[in-house]
This record gives structure tokens, C-alpha cells and sequence, in this order.
């Protein structure tokens, strides 16, 4: 079988290449690398170019990506070839678009509530695959000294457009916003956002914008994403914060300003690492890794706590439902479900080295058998040829 693999540089793509090769062999896997960003994903006709020379040189059974681009779509079906794409992005990284509904089209989210809201909307070429993780690839990484510490966070804080979106609008529009930041800031086991900000308040909120000609428009997806990121944003700064009073923490990120300085003054700072050779040693130098899941990801194991786990480090993580399902709670991973149980148990575990080790090997463990690239990738063609 040929497989033409497109590299939108992706942190999994070396990793599912690697997983593809030892599978069907170097000489029936290719590569067609293009950065999207910035450019049209609908219809692009400089990638359509670049495709069609590639399948002008050589027929291919299926073509793969990570996250889902219309484009590639669109021109897998004008070749009626299937087209799997495997998104580690939630929410997706493209709207709901035409482009979905072709029948060449096998899209996997690796969250199984976000499956359940495109199934919802009439869409019925997607399935659920829960991420993989390369552990061989972690054994060939150290720990380093310079990495130790009691408590290590690696991430972005997600700043948000929030702000942005509540320029110039009434009291009553910015009430409701902050009212729904605030509802969801406090239920960590549901999203709520989508179904709280209906049409008339998308409507009402343009109509002040043209009103007082600022030019900007936005729409539910927007307004929902920029809620996300900015809850997750409290939610990061609120854990940092109240750990770094109690324990030795550091963050990893390269979003931290004065105003996040100031906030975590007792938290040590450092700029962003290296994903390949540095984010290894980190995870494998640390007692304790965080991990708190960007809150639109709903059900899903984010891909960081895979790297976490595959890497051998002990993970600390808000409970996610995929999480608990896959994983036992306090024996292949710990879970919290508010900021005060986090702590507690960063303290317990600090105080308990061998169970915490223990734990840590059972994870890496249950990784090593259970979330292997090339099982993941088996299952995804099989749907798809």
C-alpha cells in the first residue's frame, strides 16, 4: 500500500511517520510538507498544485494527515482516495465546513465528545481515536539536574482574546459574558459555554460593534473559544498560584508577562523548552508533572499527559472522563477534581517517594502496551480501506 503522509509540522507528525514506516516500509510511505498557517485552507490552489505533481509521479492508496484541512479533502475526493485525518487539536482546527461531508473523508477526534457534537450536526464521516504516544523515543532521553524540581508545569497559560471581544460593548452584554465565565470557571466536569450563548446574544453583540463602528465581528465558535481559553487561563493561574505558596514549582511557558510575574511570585518562571529533547528530560527530572486540560477538550487525554505518562514521569492532572476510563486513578495516574484536592495530593505524593514511583512505572507501563502509534494507526485504516 502507498501512503502519502502531509506534514503540516505537527508536534505527532515524526512520530506517526516512524509508525507508518515500520509498518508498510520506507518505500511506500512519502511525505508532502506544508505549513498551513496563514494560508487558505478551503481552497488552496498552491497546495492543490504541490498534490497534484505528487500524484502525477505516483498513485496513492490513502493520504494521511494530522488535523483536518478542507483542501486536502477536496482534492482526495476529486481522486476519490481516502482521507484520514487524526486531530490532536480541540476544538478542531477548521469550522464546520461542505468539505466535511465528503464520503472519501475518515476523521478522528481524539475527543469522544466532540464525535458526539459532529454526529449532532448531521455529521457522519467522523470517529473517536484517543492519541498515542512514542516511548522508545523518550527512553533515549535522560533526566538532567538542572530540570529537578518538586513540582514542574510545562504549557501555555492561554492568554485570551477576551478582552478583545468585550471592547465597547453595554453592561448587559459584559455581564452576561463575565456570567458565563464565571458558571464555567466553576463546573470542571462539563462544559457548558456552547449551549449558554445562543444567536440573539452573537447578533446583539455585532450590532453594538457596528453601532460604535468597531470593526470586528465574531461568532458563537469565537466568543465560546475565547471564554475557553481564558477560564483555562484562571484555572492555570489559580493551581500555579496557590501551589507555589505550599511547594517548590516551576513553569515552563512562554507566556508569562508582568502581569502573570506578579500573580505567580512564588513560582520559578523559566522560558518554553525544546518538544524532542528538553520536554523529556523535564517530565523525567520532576517529582510531580501538572497537567490541567484546556476546557474545551471535554472527555479527552490530552497529548501532554501521554508524553508525561510515556516518558516515565508521575502525572498530576484534573480529571478528564477518557482519563478515568483508561487509567487507574491513584495507581497509573492521580487525579484531581478542585484545587484543593490537587494540593493535598501534591503533598501526599512529595511525602510518599516509593508510591509515587511506583505509580509513575505503572503509567509508563500502561502507555507502553496500550497507546502505541502503530495499534492506533491500524485501527484508523482499517475503518477507512
Amino acid at each position: 500500500m502507498k501512503i502519502l503522509v502531509v506534514n503540516p509540522y505537527s508536534y505527532i507528525h515524526s512520530d506517526i511517520m516512524e509508525a507508518l514506516t515500520d509498518m508498510y516500509g520506507a518505500g511506500n510511505v512519502r511525505e508532502l510538507t506544508y505549513l498551513f498557517k496563514g494560508k487558505d485552507v478551503y481552497s488552496n490552489e498552491e497546495f492543490a498544485s504541490l498534490f497534484e505533481q505528487r500524484f502525477a509521479e505516483q498513485q496513492y492508496d490513502l493520504v494521511f494527515s494530522t488535523n483536518f484541512y478542507p483542501i486536502i479533502a477536496t482534492v482526495c475526493h476529486e481522486h476519490q482516495v481516502p482521507y484520514i485525518a487524526w486531530t490532536y487539536d480541540t476544538p478542531m482546527n477548521v469550522l464546520p465546513c461542505e468539505q466535511m461531508q465528503y464520503d472519501t473523508n475518515f476523521i478522528f477526534l481524539f475527543d469522544r465528545i466532540e464525535v458526539q457534537k459532529y454526529k449532532r450536526l448531521g455529521y457522519d464521516r467522523f470517529w473517536h481515536m484517543p492519541l498515542g504516544v512514542n516511548t522508545v523515543k523518550y527512553e533515549k532521553v535522560s533526566a538532567q539536574q538542572k530540570f529537578s524540581s518538586n513540582i514542574s508545569f510545562m504549557g501555555k497559560l492561554y492568554k485570551s482574546s477576551i478582552g478583545l471581544i468585550k471592547t465597547g460593548l453595554s453592561g448587559d452584554l459584559l455581564q452576561y459574558i463575565d456570567k458565563l465565565v464565571d458558571t464555567q470557571s466553576k463546573i470542571l466536569d462539563k462544559y457548558i459555554v456552547d449551549e449558554l450563548i445562543t444567536e440573539p446574544i452573537i447578533e446583539s453583540i455585532n450590532s453594538e460593534y457596528r453601532s460604535i463602528g468597531y470593526d470586528l465581528t465574531v461568532n458563537k465558535e469565537q466568543l465560546s473559544y475565547a471564554i475557553t481559553e481564558y477560564v483555562t487561563y484562571l484555572d492555570r493561574i489559580s493551581l500555579l498560584e496557590v501551589m507555589g505558596r505550599r511547594y517548590d514549582v516551576h513553569l515552563y511557558t512562554y507566556e508569562a508577562g508582568e502581569t502573570e510575574k506578579r500573580l505567580l511570585k512564588d513560582v520559578h518562571i523559566h522560558g518554553p523548552l525544546d518538544y524532542t529533547s528538553e520536554m523529556p528530560a523535564l517530565f523525567k527530572s520532576s517529582k510531580i508533572n501538572l497537567n490541567w486540560s484546556l476546557r474545551a477538550a471535554q472527555s479527552a487525554i490530552p497529548l501532554r499527559a501521554l508524553d508525561i505518562l510515556g516518558c516515565g514521569g508521575f502525572l498530576l492532572s484534573n480529571a478528564q472522563p477518557e482519563l478515568e476510563e483508561c487509567f487507574e486513578n491513584g495507581k497509573e495516574v492521580v487525579l484531581f477534581h478542585s484545587i484543593d484536592e490537587a494540593v493535598d495530593l501534591a503533598g501526599y505524593y512529595l511525602q510518599h517517594d516509593e508510591e509515587r514511583q511506583q505509580i509513575a512505572a505503572a503509567g509508563l507501563k500502561k502507555v507502553q502496551n496500550d497507546f502505541k502509534y502503530t495499534d492506533r494507526l491500524k485501527k484508523m485504516i482499517s475503518v477507512a480501506l
